[in-house]
């Protein structure tokens, strides 16, 4: 256990761990901060927020037909008093606008109903307007009752029909787990940054220093291979577990406490293979950036054990990373569980991930026993 801790010690350098608070630093204004500081991002995301809760204190966190038509009945109520409103201001009346439906239907037929529309709408920001925006959105997605965004196969098709069929399929906005899907995909990159870097030169610096020469001479030289393994992949664990613990304590900021207890089909616009909580499916993107990580961290190392400069293992690594951005990341993370992805895609890239990196290393570590160091 003190080999392995002074193997760590190598790894979690002050200069390294100073080099990595950095390049997060730098990360987290280009990609995460967006995502904290600005949520909800105006409006109609802001009105999306309030009524989410709103509804959760309600009806809870499963709407049943009769809590939909008390919905729609708040929703009629609403209108009245928007129609009082305009009726009340003497400049919708002389434009024609006397009622709500007016309001929305005709707005853009002349300019002079524009402008009122506008006035209302962004210059006052008057939120009983922007409330009912929203409830006739989440009113009209419900009721539409098909599959938005693509054509369903049969499988996708049947498992919609399935939610339909169990009372899944409901009408709360998709505001927050939308901000989530952001946050969790860009600190699932930045961690990766992270790893990468911790980790590449850990081997290759031993190797370039010819140090291996001189331990594979002792008796037990050859075993410190699999000791620096797993000082690589305890070391990475660790730093993996301090991103998380701070990004998530900065998420914690956005609120969205209320929604945890929300299955993730409630969300519109959010179908998927599975029926977790909210909090179910940000402890499943949690693991998910485990094993991410901790696959990334044994490629890392198995590239390091061969490459002969640090020139080619960053050539070797540039494109696993960039295809990781590219698509990886909306796949992994992003869409873990959703149904646009066929049922058998994400656990299968997770499997043969983990088999080919896994694989690597127990090839390293016999080919470690038997190498000859004047190689």
């Amino acid at each position: 256990m003190r080999m392995i801790w002074n193997e760590m010690k190598k790894i979690l350098t002050w200069r390294m761990l100073t080099f990595l608070l950095l390049v997060n630093a730098v990360l987290y204004f280009l990609l995460i901060s967006f995502d904290i500081e600005y949520f909800p991002n105006g409006r109609p995301a802001l009105d999306g927020y309030r009524l989410g809760i709103e509804m959760i204190e309600e009806y809870g966190v499963q709407m049943d037909e009769e809590e939909m038509l008390d919905f729609r009945r708040q929703f009629e109520s609403r209108k009245e008093e928007a129609n009082e409103y305009l009726q009340a201001h003497p400049e919708f009346a002389e434009a024609g606008i006397d009622d709500y439906e007016e309001l929305v239907t005709s707005v853009w037929d002349n300019e002079e109903r524009q402008n009122l529309h506008s006035q209302i709408m962004h210059e006052q920001q008057i939120d009983l307007f922007w409330e009912l925006q929203e409830r006739s959105r989440l009113i009209d997605f419900h009721d539409t009752k098909e599959m938005i965004g693509f054509e369903p196969n049969t499988l996708q098709q049947t498992r919609f029909d399935e939610l339909l069929n169990e009372g899944k399929y409901q009408a709360y906005p998709e505001v927050v787990i939308q901000n989530f899907k952001e946050f969790i995909v860009n600190v699932g990159i930045t961690i990766l940054f992270s790893v990468v870097l911790l980790i590449s030169p850990f081997i290759l610096k031993d190797r370039t220093r010819r140090l291996l020469d001189l331990q594979y001479t002792s008796k037990i030289g050859r075993s410190l291979y699999k000791t620096k393994l797993i000082a690589g992949i305890l070391s990475a664990g660790l730093v993996i577990t301090v991103l998380l613990a701070f990004y998530f304590s900065l998420y914690a900021q956005n609120g969205t406490s209320p929604y945890f207890g929300l299955g993730v089909n409630a969300f519109i616009a959010n179908l998927t293979w599975y029926d977790p909580t909210f909090l179910q499916y940000i402890w499943l993107c949690i693991l998910a950036i485990y094993v991410i990580g901790l696959i990334f961290t044994m490629l890392a190392m198995s590239v390091s054990s061969v490459v002969p400069n640090f020139v080619t293992l960053i050539g070797i690594q540039i494109p696993l990373i960039f295809v990781m951005l590219l698509m990886g990341f909306n796949i992994l993370l992003s869409h873990i569980i959703s149904v646009q992805s066929p049922q058998w895609l994400v656990p299968g890239l997770y499997g043969l991930l983990g088999i080919v990196s896994v694989g690597l290393l127990i090839y390293l570590m016999r080919r470690e026993n038997f190498r000859d160091i004047s190689e």
